[in-house]
């Protein structure tokens, strides 16, 4: 008896969303503008991370990989004109080396300034295919 009316007293309180505990970002997004898309999605089974631009706001930019371990590796690349915008894809496993499985962060700069994060994951597999 004592069970059920706990339960039922539990069910009688508001429930309140809690703020998650797991680190995650999203794996892609624009600015509000729309003007700088990101992302870190997988092409044909290829983890590339993205930039996209409306126009050539610049031609330079930072991108930063932070792996499951802690360590950052932080390389710059070009913007490219692709005839249909302006941007640049970067093969993740080719460019930055995979640290095994777990939550990754991208990060892209352009002269200091943060121009956003995004997150994948690497599932643990029985082989390193990244």
């Amino acid at each position: 008896m004592k069970k059920a009316m706990i339960c039922l007293m539990l069910a009688a309180v508001p429930l309140t969303a809690l703020p998650a505990t797991a680190h995650h970002e999203p794996n892609d997004g624009c600015s509000e503008s729309g003007d700088v898309c990101l992302s870190a999605v997988k092409v044909d089974g290829v983890r590339k991370l993205q930039i996209a631009l409306a126009a050539k706001y610049f031609s330079k930019y930072k991108l930063c990989v932070e792996a499951p371990d802690g360590s950052k590796v932080c390389k710059v690349f070009e913007i490219e004109d692709s005839g249909a915008g302006y941007g640049d894809s970067v093969r993740w496993a080719r460019q930055f080396p995979p640290k095994g499985p777990g939550a990754y962060t991208v990060r892209w700069r352009q002269s200091g300034s943060l121009l956003g994060t995004r997150g994948f994951h690497v599932r643990p597999k029985a082989c390193c295919n990244y």
